[in-house]
C-alpha cells in the first residue's frame, strides 16, 4: 500500500513540475503569429523605452525620453521596423515569447527584452488623414 502512495505522489509531483516548466518555457514566434502578437500592443521595459505597434504597420514610441515614429512589418521569421524619426536603417529581430514577456534577438544574440501590453486608447494616437 505504501508503494502505491509513493508512486502516486511521484506521478503528481512530476505532473506539477512539467506543467510549471511548460508555463515558463520560452518559444520562438514566427510569421502570422508575430503579426497577431504585436498588432495593437505596446512593447516596453518600464524605464527606457515604450513602442506602440499599431495595426497596419504604424509604429510610435519613446526611446530614452525622446519621441520616435516609424513603421513595422513581419518578414517570415522576424519582426522588422524602420524609424523615420529619428531616421535609422531597418532592424529585424527574431522574437521569443513567454506569456507577456518577449525577448528580441539579433543574429542569435539577445538585444533587449520587454513586456507586451495592450495599447491604451488615446485620441492623440489616432491616425490623422
Amino acid at each position: 500500500m505504501m508503494r502505491v502512495i509513493w508512486l502516486l505522489a511521484g506521478i503528481a509531483f512530476a505532473g506539477m513540475a512539467s506543467a510549471a516548466w511548460a508555463e515558463k518555457a520560452w518559444h520562438a514566434v514566427r510569421s502570422s503569429e508575430l503579426q497577431a502578437l504585436f498588432a495593437g500592443q505596446e512593447l516596453g521595459d518600464g524605464v527606457h523605452f515604450a513602442n506602440q505597434f499599431y495595426p497596419g504597420g504604424r509604429l510610435t514610441g519613446m526611446n530614452m525620453g525622446k519621441p520616435a515614429r516609424g513603421t513595422w512589418k513581419v518578414t517570415g521569421r522576424e519582426l522588422c521596423w524602420t524609424w523615420t524619426k529619428p531616421a535609422s536603417p531597418e532592424e529585424c529581430y527574431e522574437v521569443r515569447q513567454r506569456g507577456h514577456e518577449v525577448r528580441m534577438f539579433l543574429d542569435g544574440y539577445e538585444s533587449f527584452s520587454g513586456t507586451l501590453t495592450p495599447i491604451e486608447p488615446n485620441p492623440s494616437n489616432e491616425v490623422k488623414p
